[in-house]
């Protein structure tokens, strides 16, 4: 054999070897590589996504929020960064949770309402106690987010909260309302209350994080 020719292949050798390494490891790891690698990365995408939905819901909350002068709302970066850390490292609390929403006009929390949904949390809203009642007889929820007043019922939420300690039914209760006067602390026997949306999530993890540990 032509001593040029032999040189040439012995150039060639290591770029062969390594690409029949190569189609030796894809034939050996293929069914693992397509059945564990590519659905993770997979997730790791749709995550990414879910996250910038729940910052863009969030932010959306926050400003409208803020919008509202009786409301008195002021949430800074910091708190505004703060949140969405947390939301971050806590995925898992949120994954499968339903939540009872009860307000009387839901549209007014469609943003909290599409962040939670994001978050693979499984809303129900009910417009008065009557409609609560009865989505409580037949589903399970892991807490349950009320505002204060229900129309014309100035004390709705604490009639709905009463009523769920007289049945022995421990769910934690989070009051999201629109005018609150810190002073007066949170309602006996509820989880807490507040109008900030990033004080809402922070809340409700507490509640979930208690529940599922």
């Amino acid at each position: 054999m032509n001593t040029t020719i032999i040189v040439e292949i012995i150039k060639i050798l290591p770029s062969l070897l390594g690409f029949c390494f190569l189609l030796c490891c894809l034939f050996l790891f293929y069914r693992p590589i397509r059945d564990e690698l590519i659905p993770k990365l997979g997730s790791f995408k749709a995550l990414g996504v879910e996250l910038s939905f729940v910052k863009e819901y969030i932010e959306k909350s926050i400003r409208l929020a803020e919008k509202s002068p009786q409301w008195k709302v002021r949430t800074s970066s910091a708190d505004q960064k703060r949140v969405l850390t947390r939301i971050k490292n806590h995925l898992g609390y949120f994954k499968n949770s339903r939540i009872l929403w009860v307000d009387d006009h839901p549209e007014n929390n469609k943003n909290e309402i599409r962040m939670f949904s994001e978050l693979g949390v499984e809303i129900d809203l009910a417009k008065d106690l009557n409609e609560a009642s009865t989505l409580m007889r037949n589903h399970s929820y892991d807490l349950v987010f009320s505002d204060m007043v229900h129309g014309d019922n100035k004390t709705a939420g604490l009639e709905l909260l009463d009523s769920l300690v007289s049945k022995r039914e421990f769910l934690p209760v989070i009051f999201y309302v629109g005018v609150f006067d810190p002073a007066l602390g949170t309602p006996a026997r509820a989880f807490g209350i507040t109008n900030r949306p990033d004080e809402l999530v922070h809340l409700a993890l507490d509640a979930l994080e208690r529940k599922k540990d």
